[in-house]
């Protein structure tokens, strides 16, 4: 093997060496913050983790400075079931923040706003588009004193959605429902006008005239065209009542459709919402009966431990 080759070689094992020692160094720095967040938070087990990161869509934002990790964020996608005041349960895809924590010795230094404002820029998304998972006081205050968001419905999943998300989920319904009806106004074809033929004129008056002179026949052809066309004028000027009436009968068409595809759509709504607060009462009843056995199991094992710990 050349002297080059060999360089060559041990240049591509140093890379992966750094390589690697720069993995376990991110893996260390994730792992710490996941566990100190837990901590404060007053978890069992961290909920950030490398392992948790490699199978989820969840991605993690780290305020680093001077090759110490300060903060940490974590956001990722969830599928929520949530209501609102004004409306009933309904099913959202929000981009959600699973995890917020900046270190104790730097709280309250800018460290939280500017990790928050990087995500949203990389996210490209409004703080009030977003869903919180289980915020503590300290989040609640921060959104609240940097975004102004403090109204919100408590709900079953814990999951803290502001009511400025409903209200932009509808005006972005609004706004496309009016897109929809201008582009089916300018696609549908312009409605044509048609001619009135002359109740006057005859294709067989020439041939069944008999000996008449052709300047007789020119004469009360003309003069007959001439009278039928004045009145067919006077009826589109004035707005005859054929054409009112064809106007009449498209309106009335159009309208009764319309009503007809608002009803049907009105009555989807009503049926899906039902299939929604169906769903929910039964989700809600299976986690009673999920609770219901976790106690009667943790007093099962209390009453066998007392009685294996009972003198005989």
């Amino acid at each position: 093997m050349q002297a080059s080759e060999k360089t060559l070689v041990y240049k591509q094992l140093a890379e992966s060496n750094q390589q690697e020692r720069i993995q376990e160094h991110l893996e260390q720095l994730i792992e710490g913050l996941g566990v100190e967040s837990a901590k404060a938070q007053g978890l069992r087990s961290p909920i950030t983790s490398l392992m948790h990161l490699r199978t989820s869509d969840c991605r993690v934002y780290l305020y680093v400075e001077r090759h110490a990790a300060l903060g940490l964020l974590k956001v990722g996608p969830k599928r929520l079931f949530v209501a609102n005041v004004d409306s009933p349960l309904i099913e959202i895809n929000p981009l959600c923040v699973l995890d917020f924590y900046v270190h104790e010795s730097r709280q309250r230094c800018g460290i939280g706003l500017a990790l928050f404002e990087g995500m949203l820029s990389r996210e490209d998304v409004q703080p009030s588009s977003i869903a919180y998972d289980r915020p503590s006081p300290k989040l609640l205050s921060f959104l609240r004193k940097h975004y102004g968001l403090h109204k919100y419905t408590p709900q079953a999943n814990n999951f803290v959605v502001f009511s400025e998300y409903f209200s932009e989920a509808r005006q972005r319904a609004e706004n496309s429902s009016r897109k929809t009806r201008s582009i089916d106004a300018c696609s549908t074809p312009p409605r044509t006008r048609g001619l009135i033929a002359p109740s006057g004129l005859s294709t067989d008056t020439a041939t069944d005239a008999g000996p008449k002179s052709a300047a007789t026949e020119d004469e009360s052809a003309c003069s007959n065209q001439n009278e039928n066309s004045g009145e067919l004028n006077q009826q589109q000027v004035e707005g005859g009542p054929s054409t009112k009436t064809n106007r009449s009968h498209t309106v009335t068409t159009t309208t009764g459709a319309r009503s007809s595809v608002d009803a049907s759509l009105a009555r989807f709504e009503r049926q899906h919402q039902r299939e929604m607060m169906l769903l929910q009462k039964s989700l809600s009843e299976s986690q009673k009966k999920l609770d219901s056995l976790h106690v009667s199991n943790r007093s099962a094992n209390r009453a066998s431990s007392y009685a294996l710990r009972r003198p005989f």
